[in-house]
């Protein structure tokens, strides 16, 4: 069992494109892995996989939905 946290800081509006982006995504759990997502003060990122090979497949869809979301903020935000 592999388990690890991403932990994102930045403004309330900021985590929150990033939790509501990212929600649909998590109700797509199996029994090899899954991510569960809490929205206080950070957004923290619970990735729970079964083997390395889910871990990587979870990472990877991680890391391209917060690059887009990541792309828009900077678009609408000027930087």
């Amino acid at each position: 069992m592999i388990k690890s946290t991403i932990i994102l800081s930045g403004s309330k509006r900021y985590l929150k494109l990033f939790y509501d982006s990212l929600l649909p995504e998590q109700n797509f759990k199996n029994d090899k892995g899954f991510y569960e997502m809490n929205l206080e003060k950070d957004l923290k990122i619970n990735i729970t996989a079964k083997d390395v090979i889910t871990y990587r497949a979870i990472v990877t869809n991680l890391a391209g939905l917060m690059s887009i979301v990541q792309k828009t903020w900077n678009l609408k935000n000027g930087k």
